[in-house]
């Protein structure tokens, strides 16, 4: 998005990296829910889905309230085509070096572990390892 300026055409600059964008969400997202809640006994299983959402929303709010000030976008700035379009080239450079050096510092400091043994005895379960919710032999 680095590329977007005020001759940019949708289809060629805007699309494809929004497109890329999606499919990263897409693919880091869903394992990361499924990490943290597979990280944690069942009984936790609701704090650790209320710890996973409050950082992501606080995540969010921090980008948005830090990021154009560090990239130098003042309220000034968005009056001024140049201006802003400059801070925001170096905003997207900002959060895409923020985002690889979350990506570096998870894979140093993520190590595999073993995952919990899953018995399959035909019971529903409302999460990872919890207890069943009814069971198929029980069942009318």
């Amino acid at each position: 998005m680095a590329r977007i300026d005020a001759g940019s055409s949708y289809v060629l600059d805007v699309l494809p990296p929004l497109v890329l964008f999606g499919l990263g969400m897409s693919i880091t997202v869903a394992p990361l829910t499924a990490t943290v809640m597979g990280a944690v006994e069942s009984r936790h299983a609701g704090v650790a889905s209320a710890v996973n959402n409050a950082v992501a929303r606080a995540a969010g709010l921090l980008a948005v309230a830090v990021l154009p000030a560090l990239a130098g976008l003042t309220g000034a700035a968005y009056l001024d085509p140049q201006i802003f379009s400059s801070g925001f080239h170096r905003a997207v450079l900002i959060a895409a070096g923020l985002t690889a050096l979350g990506g570096v510092l998870g894979w140093l400091t993520l190590g595999e572990r073993a995952p919990i043994a899953q018995q399959h005895t035909g019971d529903y379960c409302c999460a990872i390892d919890a207890p069943p919710l009814r069971s198929l032999k029980s069942a009318p």
